[in-house]
């Protein structure tokens, strides 16, 4: 695969009978705050009608034009109505603004322009926000938004975020280019009859597309990369629902890796179609329900694999006649055949659940035979609410001081939400929240910038505990001198960490370090760190016990780190879906001490040097697996040099660069336990096996999946009265360590 380029802001100074099952019951709690005073109102300041009559096209594209240029604000608001347009809107070379609609149901972008045009063209616009808006084709667009970098214009379309918008009667609702549009968050989004597919990657640098709670209904595909034409692309696809596509819900042309988790299938063509021909593409199918009455296979995998089913539930209503199975995985290319492991899976079929051509495959633990119970019909996930706030306002002419009392008088009220206008703000001293307040410290569109211009070693922001605050749409700089946010707390049963698109670059010491918990729940989803090129990017310690918190990583990119994930004093890190990108001379993962670590779907790939193992394992205990990893590049090796620990290794499904097991694994642990099961290597065209190695039991592995299986990307629940930290589409870079989470009892001396 084409290897990506990934950008790096720096500092900016810019302007049958069935349960109806709401998606919302899996959906993390987020709130809608606005408009806000520094926000253009589209009506007020472009003259726009929004009365479903008027041609409001030049109205809008003036709009963008202007959009975070100069003293433009980066902001812009629709106020509730129907926007007709005529043309393509087009917008290019931006970074940080937003475009939101005051209510998704009733802000409507229509298409009423020739058929077959694109309504919105994104050129170059990065780290850009679109949100509650309803984009209506009209039965004749092609496609609602078009990201489509050029290579020359502006930025790479990285780091967006579309939430709680509507596409509907159109051909196409997203659609990323054939460069590189990398690293969308998609939450809470509905699409409705699209004709080709809702979301759409042309690209072989259109990865990591994260797709959140989203509801596809009567879409010919719901998610695909070989729709409306074969290309490339690589997504995920969680806790969505899909309901009577006419083809499958997942389309699947070129090899990545990817993954399904924690989604809903009724009544669909099918669930999942994979057309990869003879290579191997890592794919991880966890914990969905799938419920289809056709006589079709629910899941058909056209690839070599490799193939991992766990725990996903598979009922077809009727008797169970002919020869039509629930899962097919047969290549045309049959010499050599597919491989998959399945394991725990439920299945209404008592005899004919999977086809196959051959292959090794690894089962366990299947049930079939399963009542043909109802299986909850999906309904959309609700949209992010609008929440009244206490507003205080903050602008970029105040002192330290100032914003510091504004945050105190915020803090003092039930419901304070501190507004940051857009702008550079020079901060001298450490902003302090206090514990126990849910303030919320908003800004605009990532272009409310703070500045360190501090002491050496004091943070920017410092949250006490018990930390209850929520940052939200924040740009931190700490110019190497200080943490960008330290937060402080208690280590309490209930305690909860909730962080969406946090975006870490250039930490001196880490991107982000968690230090001394055992009861807090931890959860990060579409975490950006990179560019932490002498430190450890991801850094947990435990408490020297064995129940310290699992930190929990539910997609995420890594570039150009100097060692991205490390543990200590028995710490615990999950990771899904990396796509990981190095160094010549740093490991992806180094791991010393004691601890565990466990990542199932990735793509881990660095630039050659032979001196240079891929993995670094030596003097560990712990336990350690690898599922679905994609190790793509070669003269690398994993190093697996155990001699002083009691290490337990898993690598299951994992995809090599290289033709021989011995090349790649340097495996020198006489006092630790491996297995290596269901591998394989690309080498040119075509994918061929590795052979088995190590403790290959069915004991060993399972119990080496324990974590894995006992996580699922089911929101959390947090409950009532106790620490619920949430930080929110918030980019820090430059830190000593950019954020920081310390356990403490609110003691500073506990942190020396």
């Amino acid at each position: 695969m084409t290897k990506r380029f990934f950008v790096f802001i720096g500092f900016l100074f810019i302007g049958l009978l069935v349960f109806v099952a709401p998606l919302s019951t899996l959906g993390q709690a987020e709130e809608f705050y606005g408009a806000f005073p520094s926000w253009t109102d589209l009506k007020q300041s472009y003259l726009a009608k929004g009365d479903g009559v008027t041609d409001d096209t030049q109205s809008l594209q003036m709009a963008l034009n202007n959009l975070g240029q100069g003293v433009f604000s980066p902001v812009l608001y629709l106020p509730k109505g129907v926007y007709r347009i005529t043309k393509t809107l087009t917008m290019k070379a931006r970074r940080c603004i937003a475009i939101i609609g005051e209510d998704p149901v009733n802000t409507i972008i229509k298409w009423d322009g020739a058929p077959g045009m694109q309504m919105l063209l994104l050129n170059g616009v990065a780290y850009s926000e679109y949100s509650r808006i309803t984009w209506d084709g009209s039965s004749k667009a092609l496609v609602a938004v078009a990201h489509e970098w050029d290579t020359r214009t502006g930025f790479a379309n990285s780091g967006t975020r579309h939430a709680d918008e509507i596409f509907r009667d159109l051909a196409v609702g997203l659609k990323s280019g054939a460069n590189m549009d990398a690293e969308f968050s998609i939450r809470r989004c509905r699409f409705y009859n699209c004709s080709s597919v809702g979301i759409s990657l042309q690209g072989w640098n259109a990865l990591d597309w994260w797709i959140w709670d989203c509801y596809f209904e009567k879409c010919y595909s719901g998610v695909a990369n070989n729709l409306p034409a074969f290309v490339a692309g690589n997504f995920h696809v969680y806790r969505s629902g899909f309901k009577n596509s006419t083809f499958f819900d997942i389309s699947l042309g070129s090899s990545s890796f990817f993954s399904v988790r924690d989604n809903i299938s009724y009544n669909s063509g099918g669930f999942l179609f994979a057309n990869q021909f003879s290579n191997t593409s890592p794919i991880t199918i966890q914990g969905n329900q799938v419920y289809n009455a056709k006589k079709v296979p629910m899941i058909n995998l056209f690839t070599k694999g490799n193939c991992l089913l766990l725990d996903n539930t598979f009922i077809r209503p009727g008797p169970d006649t002919g020869n039509v199975y629930l899962l097919s995985m047969i290549d045309g290319y049959r010499t050599p055949p597919p491989y998959g492991t399945l394991i725990g899976n439920r299945f209404s079929s008592v005899t004919r659940a999977l086809t196959t051509a051959g292959g090794r495959f690894f089962i366990k633990d299947n049930k079939y035979g399963i009542k043909k119970e109802p299986i909850p019909e999906p309904m959309p996930t609700p949209f992010a609410p609008r929440v009244d706030y206490s507003i205080f306002e903050v602008n970029n002419r105040m002192t330290s001081d100032q914003i510091q009392a504004v945050i105190d008088k915020a803090a003092s009220v039930k419901k304070g939400l501190v507004h940051f206008a857009y702008g550079p703000y020079m901060i001298t001293k450490t902003l302090k929240i206090p514990g126990g307040s849910p303030v919320v410290l908003y800004g605009d569109g990532l272009s409310s910038v703070f500045a360190w211009r501090g002491a050496q070693g004091e943070p920017v922001f410092r949250v006490d505990f018990p930390a209850m605050a929520s940052f939200r749409n924040l740009y931190i700089s700490a110019a190497g001198r200080a943490d960008g946010i330290l937060v402080l707390d208690n280590d309490q049963d209930g305690n909860c960490f909730y962080g969406e698109q946090l975006m870490l670059y250039a930490g001196v010491r880490s991107n982000l370090l968690v230090n001394g918990f055992s009861h807090t729940d931890f959860r990060f989803e579409n975490l950006h760190h990179n560019y932490c090129k002498a430190g450890n990017s991801v850094q947990v310690i435990g408490t020297g016990n064995d129940h310290a918190s699992l930190f929990r990583i539910f997609a995420c990119v890594s570039v150009n780190n100097g060692n991205c994930y490390s543990v200590a004093d028995k710490g615990r890190i999950l990771v899904y879906d990396n796509w990981s990108e190095g160094l010549p001379r740093s490991p992806f993962v180094t791991l010393r001490g004691s601890g565990e670590f466990t990542l199932n779907g990735a793509v881990v790939a660095s630039y050659t040097d032979p001196k240079s193992p891929l993995i670094d394992i030596d003097s560990f205990s712990g336990k350690v697996v690898f599922a679905q990893v994609d190790y793509n590049q070669t003269h690398k090796t994993f190093r697996f040099s155990n001699t002083a620990g009691t290490a337990e290794l898993l690598n299951l499904g994992t995809l090599l660069a290289s033709d021989s097991t011995l090349v790649f694994y340097d495996i020198h642990s006489p006092k630790s336990r491996f297995s290596l099961v269901n591998n394989r290597y690309n080498i040119g065209f075509g994918s061929y096996p590795l052979p088995e190695m190590g403790d290959t039991t069915v004991a060993f592995v399972e119990r080496m999946l324990s974590t894995l299986r006992n996580t699922t990307v089911v929101a959390s629940k947090f409950p009532p009265g106790h620490t619920h930290f949430t930080i929110d589409r918030v980019m820090i870079e430059g830190g000593v360590n950019n954020f920081r989470v310390e356990r403490s009892e609110g003691k500073m001396d506990a942190l020396r």
